[in-house]
């Protein structure tokens, strides 16, 4: 008896997650055939679970007979360590990348095959592209941001998505494994990515890994900007600068409070980053790519990706 119920609850919990899953940035009012039709449940099934999420605050019921993701989802989403960790080291740090470069600046981390977008600023400005979706996933190999993440995930990740994300998702990026395999070695000799498969050809996408205290890859910082302006290949020295300073602030944060997670380093083999590391780095790094980008080693690299 006891492990019927325990199956049934599993059931309930994976209905309950069918529902909350088809709801997006974009699609974000949906009525019950809708719900119903993208999660595959039957309408009555679609429609008590929406009553019940309605009921605890998971979803909200808007316009009579449509429904939308309920306030409490986002307030217990905002409780999640690792959000509110990156948010916390990274906002500051964006908002001043944004007002020296003009340019999209987002902020994602992998979770599996994919990429979310956690933040995602200063859309809407003079870079004409689509705004990047808080919320909303996307493939790793179709953005410079998802570059970045997958170089610096597991051999063991790397090659799983090699051999089966690729047939998945060829829509915007390279469908070739060995051209994503050559992407990913730039990648890591470069500690950062060019080329963005989802933007026009007019724009410009670079994007860097931020680290843990550990060393580990936990979420990747970019920028998209428009080639022909001002912005294009010079915003390649204050990221990467901004991507180490949020480092050290994760770092810190990390070293205040053992209830964050903490990921194993792959280059560092775990051992912790002291913090002056960072500052030697961001002043180093800064000003080497600052002297490349002026030689034009940057443009040069982009149309290599």
């Amino acid at each position: 008896m006891e492990i019927r119920n325990t199956t049934e609850n599993r059931s309930v919990v994976e209905r309950a997650f069918s529902v909350l899953g088809v709801f997006s940035g974009r699609d974000h009012s949906l009525s019950v055939s809708d719900i119903s039709r993208l999660s595959g449940l039957p309408v009555a099934t679609a429609h008590r679970m929406a009553t019940k999420l309605v009921s605890l605050g998971g979803l909200e019921r808007v316009e009579g007979s449509r429904y939308t993701i309920g306030l409490r989802l986002w307030e217990l989403a905002a409780h999640a360590p690792r959000h509110r960790v990156l948010r916390a080291a990274a906002m500051s740090h964006m908002l001043r990348l944004h007002e020296k470069t003009k340019a999209m600046v987002n902020l994602s981390v992998r979770e599996g095959a994919e990429g979310i977008w956690l933040e995602s600023l200063g859309w809407g400005g003079p870079v004409c592209v689509a705004p990047m979706i808080v919320g909303d996933r996307f493939p790793l190999h179709t953005t410079a941001s998802g570059n970045v993440l997958l170089a610096y995930a597991s051999s063991e990740v790397q090659e799983d998505f090699l051999a089966r994300a690729l047939t998945r998702h060829t829509q915007g990026g390279p469908a070739d494994p060995l051209v994503l395999r050559r992407i990913v070695g730039r990648v890591r000799r470069w500690g950062y990515a060019a080329g963005d498969f989802r933007t026009e050809r007019r724009t410009f996408a670079v994007a860097a890994p931020l680290r843990d205290r550990g060393g580990a890859v936990v979420a990747s910082l970019s920028v998209v900007t428009d080639l022909a302006g001002a912005g294009g290949p010079q915003c390649v020295g204050p990221l990467l600068a901004t991507a180490v300073r949020i480092s050290r602030e994760i770092a810190t944060a990390e070293g205040r409070d053992n209830s964050i997670p903490h990921h194993r380093a792959h280059a560092q083999k775990g051992f912790p980053i002291p913090l002056h590391t960072f500052e030697a780095v961001e002043s180093a790094e800064e000003s080497v790519v600052e002297t490349a980008v002026e030689g034009g080693g940057e443009t040069a690299l982009m149309r290599h990706f």
